[in-house]
């Protein structure tokens, strides 16, 4: 079953001629004249289809949903038709660079636009500029759409435990060190999860947790060493740092949404019963996100430098490897 994440045309602000007034063909007079920008509260959406073959294309009529959802504010019923009847190429606005150049895909809900997809990361949030026409029978592969959610995983809030996807900003998340603090801001992004990005998977009670977490290879978690130089301290270990210990492995997908946590300082906080850090915005963080996220969370870490400082001793990753190799002491 090919899964895929959308967002609904109800999300986006548009400025210029309507890119998605169609329900046939793309708008010649968009390129060079429509921008669009994702509500920084929308929320990605999973599209779950059946279908004979690996291809997501126009006038496909094997394409339908899986199951009874709810999409663009319509509620749609299983079997329903889901096809992509044209595509533009956009660009994050501001840049020049054909390397930035991103394609969408438009679809169609028994006929009728409703959403767009596309194959590279959108950020809630940022502005992007049509600059093209890809197509107006446009066929992509699912393998190049598909993803694997990393949604689900239960942040401890005043509320009680709240999937992390459904975290707002203002919301009171407990932390470690002092106790219920609003959230300042939450990102949420898709990336390739492949490689070096594949998720790293903590089998349940690996680090505290009470079912299956998956983090990035950068998110570190909170430890204390049984042995070595910093026997019995806490510290913080990227969670690439510990692969290969029992229980702990690479989740290869081909793409992971990641959701990140922004507070007024760097906090641990409760990650399925695990602690794991915050987002702390030093440039490793910054390179990862959409350059208007970028500029602003620079910009918020300039007004105050103390909450750039690390809730816990950071140990690189090459240490963090070398200690978790010591003998156990007799």
């Amino acid at each position: 079953m090919p899964t895929f994440g959308a967002w609904q045309i109800s999300d986006l602000v548009i400025t210029g001629p309507d890119p998605f007034a169609s329900n046939a063909t793309a708008e010649t007079d968009a390129p060079g004249a429509t921008s669009f920008v994702i509500s920084p509260s929308a929320d990605l959406q999973l599209v779950d289809l059946v279908d004979d073959d690996a291809s997501f294309e126009d006038a496909d009529g094997g394409q339908a949903l899986a199951a009874a959802t709810t999409f663009d504010g319509v509620a749609w019923d299983a079997g329903d038709g889901v096809e992509t009847e044209y595509s533009y190429i956009i660009r994050p606005s501001g840049s020049s660079d054909p390397a930035d150049n991103i394609t969408i895909y438009v679809l169609e809900y028994q006929g009728q636009v409703h959403g767009i997809a596309s194959t590279e990361r959108l950020f809630a949030g940022q502005s992007y500029d049509i600059v093209g026409i890809d197509s107006n029978d446009p066929v992509i592969a699912y393998s190049a759409m598909a993803i694997c959610f990393a949604a689900g995983s239960l942040v401890a809030t005043k509320q009680g435990p709240v999937p992390v996807e459904k975290l707002r900003e203002g919301m009171r998340i407990q932390t470690v060190d002092n106790g219920y603090r609003p959230l300042e801001w939450a990102g949420r992004w898709l990336v390739n999860g492949r490689g070096a990005n594949a998720p790293v998977r903590f089998e349940t009670g690996v680090i505290g947790n009470t079912r299956p977490l998956f983090l990035s290879g950068r998110h570190r978690v909170l430890m204390r060493p049984e042995r070595g130089p910093l026997q019995g301290e806490e510290i913080l270990v990227a969670a690439r740092a510990l692969v290969g210990q029992p229980g702990i492995t690479r989740a290869e997908c081909d793409r992971i949404q990641w959701v990140h946590l922004l507070f007024e300082r760097h906090e641990v906080v409760f990650a399925e019963d695990a602690r794991t850090e915050s987002l702390l915005p030093g440039p490793a963080a910054l390179s990862c996100v959409g350059p208007e996220t970028a500029r602003y969370l620079q910009a918020t870490r300039e007004a105050d430098p103390f909450g750039m400082l690390p809730a816990r001793p950071i140990v690189p990753t090459g240490k963090a490897q070398r200690m978790l190799r010591l003998p156990q002491r007799a």
